[in-house]
């Protein structure tokens, strides 16, 4: 199929760790642009301050951007060649959504002591499932037939509302292209 793309094994990908709302992989949230970059070892590709966005598209990383202070408020993993993501030993990324419900609704009810907002399973307006005590919506990306997971990982004030892709700070972008 024409818009099917090779799917980049689990050996072949970095291997990142997730700390939810501290940091993905080198990535630290609160980082700026240049700071993403720099670590990276990619030039900024896509960036517009007023789109609040910056595709790093050789690491298969989008990333997002406050808009008071244009600093990294979420990092979304391309479901076909972006790093693998672990968290607790559970790889996210490119993944059939279906591998990894149990563990999301398992996680969910582990949640339910966090504060009001943070707690429990969201379902967003596009479907997506989100744990925002975590900072996790699980996105998908359409790959030929089939859907892969393209988490969206966030940091603490993104948490509340990221799988809102309505009135959620995550910018439209991202709901449009994925």
């Amino acid at each position: 199929m024409w818009w099917a793309q090779e799917i980049v094994t689990d050996l072949d990908r970095p291997q990142w760790t997730w700390v939810p709302f501290k940091s993905v992989g080198p990535l630290q949230f609160g980082q700026s642009v240049d700071d993403v970059a720099a670590v990276l070892g990619e030039p900024i590709s896509g960036w517009d301050p007023n789109k609040q966005w910056a595709s790093f598209s050789a690491q298969g990383i989008d990333t997002y951007y406050r808009r008071e202070d244009l600093t990294l408020a979420a990092v979304a993993v391309d479901a076909c060649r972006g790093p693998q993501i672990n968290y607790e030993g559970v790889r996210l990324v490119g993944r059939l959504p279906s591998e990894l419900s149990p563990w999301i609704e398992t996680t969910a009810d582990t949640l339910e002591d966090m504060p009001p907002g943070l707690n429990g399973l969201r379902i967003g307006l596009n479907g997506e499932a989100g744990l925002p005590g975590l900072g996790l919506v699980m996105r998908c990306q359409q790959n030929g037939d089939y859907a892969r997971t393209r988490p969206v990982l966030v940091a603490r004030d993104w948490a509340e509302m990221s799988t809102d892709s309505w009135e959620g700070p995550i910018p439209d972008r991202e709901w449009g292209i994925y």
